[in-house]
């Protein structure tokens, strides 16, 4: 059986990293005048800032780590919105809604 959480998880933080992975290449790009590497570099760039985004700020393990690399290079917005329907609740059919209030003295 499928840990769809887990999924959750992995899929939730790869599109976080994607986000940092893809102005990073974008940076990268600037500096490369040939375009032949630039699959090997966004994959190498995507695999190390995924697993150490993941490490630094979620509770999953290196292995997870690494599958959120993976689906950071292969765009995990695309696969996001690919599982929202089956897997995820969307924000708009939500019906409760928790909501937290500070306190004023803080």
């Amino acid at each position: 059986m499928l840990n769809l959480d887990l999924i959750k998880s992995v899929l939730i933080t790869a599109v976080a990293s994607g986000i940092v992975t893809t102005m990073l290449v974008q940076k990268i790009k600037a500096h490369i005048n040939t375009k032949k590497y630039i699959i090997l570099i966004s994959f190498i760039v995507s695999l190390i800032i995924g697993t150490l985004f993941s490490l630094s700020f979620s509770d999953l393990n290196l292995i997870y780590s690494m599958w959120t690399g993976l689906f950071s290079f292969i765009e995990a917005d695309m696969l996001y919105q690919l599982f929202e329907d089956k897997i995820f609740t969307r924000f708009s059919d939500m019906d409760n809604v928790i909501t937290i209030e500070r306190p004023d003295d803080v």
